[in-house]
């Protein structure tokens, strides 16, 4: 029996695309209703078979992916009430589900929002059919401003907003329409993120083809510091380093990530933590298909994931307690400290990233962890 305390966040990875996105690095695979409906009987078992964990209070759902708006609301619906049968979802329980625009009607929102999803995170990247065309979405920019205005009026509780800076052929007017536009559709929650590029991707070839597609290093950081300013000035604090919400409007679940509170994953590919226990499932299809139950445990260092992920957050950490899991001694802290001061602010005792410092992040966490 695993020992940790607090309620349980539960993420479910539905694994299948219509399209591959040319940045994508999830797993993924091609979608049709047989691989539908024998995953779902897998991930069904897969619950059944988590006895150690059925009875526990859960708190927070997400469905992500993938795309898991390729389910039907029916199936939607028969995956949370296989999960309300073996664990205690508490009322006010936080549901979320990623959906892609072209797949949301409004008669398909309101039924996902019967089907007990109360909170949507929508794939939107960009409001430039330009930019839309060159990420391989399937949908453009007037789709997506229709499936926002659609969740809210189905009754989402919670509609977020994902975005994508420094994508090709991204100029600074389009830039700027694509936050004046997201803050007039008076979203609850916007995740932004800078484009990743990775080898071997679709879009790794499209930058090495057209390099002057793609914004300048001093491009991307003046656009990350501008969409801070902007969507703190409407009312969208940043909470964490690419996520920005109205008060209350928290991501409830990524925060159980950041916060190192427990959650399990199902499906494959999906990643647990429960206490010190850190477990994958295989990222492939086949392999859950044939043994949904399969999993392979992975190291775990709690306090360093404490530092690198609670630095993320905007509350930042104790000082002392992170200190305390450097396992530094007064003098090497003060030293490093020293030298990363551009980078860091301390408040009430607890210190985070400055917005400088977030725009290297990386480079600062490595140079902090040691």
């Amino acid at each position: 029996m695993t020992s940790f305390s607090g309620r349980l966040g539960i993420y479910v990875h539905v694994p299948f695309c219509r399209t591959r996105c040319r940045y994508c690095d999830f797993y993924r695979v091609g979608e049709n209703r047989e691989r539908i409906s024998r995953f779902l009987a897998a991930l069904a078992a897969e619950i059944d078979g988590s006895e150690e964990f059925h009875g526990r209070e859960v708190d927070t759902v997400f469905l992500g992916g993938g795309t898991p708006s390729l389910l039907s609301p029916a199936q939607i619906g028969l995956v949370l009430d296989r999960l309300g049968e073996r664990f205690d979802i508490v009322g006010g329980a936080e549901v979320s589900m990623e959906g892609n625009p072209s797949d949301l009607s409004p008669e398909r929102l309101r039924a996902i929002r019967r089907a007990g999803v109360n909170r949507l995170s929508v794939g939107v990247q960009s409001f430039n059919d330009r930019e839309l065309s060159l990420l391989g979405r399937r949908h453009d920019a007037a789709r997506a401003r229709a499936v926002v205005r659609s969740g809210r009026e189905a009754g989402f509780e919670n509609v977020s907003l994902d975005l994508m800076l420094a994508t090709p052929g991204q100029t600074e007017a389009a830039f700027r329409r694509t936050l004046e536009e997201t803050i007039a559709l008076e979203t609850d929650h916007v995740s932004v993120y800078l484009l990743e590029v990775h080898p071997r991707s679709e879009i790794d070839g499209l930058r090495r083809a057209r390099p002057r597609l793609f914004p300048s290093e001093e491009a991307q950081r003046r656009r990350y510091l501008r969409t801070v300013e902007a969507l703190e000035a409407a009312g969208l604090a940043q909470y964490e380093i690419s996520n920005f919400a109205r008060p209350g409007c928290e991501s409830r679940h990524n925060l159980k990530y950041w916060r190192l509170e427990p959650y399990l994953g199902f499906g494959p590919a999906a990643h647990s933590a429960v206490g010190d226990r850190r477990w994958q499932h295989p990222a492939s299809l086949a392999a859950y298909l044939e043994q949904p139950l399969a999993r392979q445990e992975l190291p775990s260092d709690p306090k360093r994931e404490r530092i690198f992920l609670g630095l993320r957050l905007r509350q930042g950490l104790e000082e002392s307690e992170l200190v305390s899991a450097l396992e530094i001694d007064p003098d090497e802290w003060a030293s490093r400290r020293d030298k990363l001061a551009p980078f860091l602010e301390s408040r009430h005792g607890r210190l985070r990233l400055s917005l400088e410092g977030i725009l290297v992040s990386t480079s600062v966490l490595a140079e902090l962890l040691g």
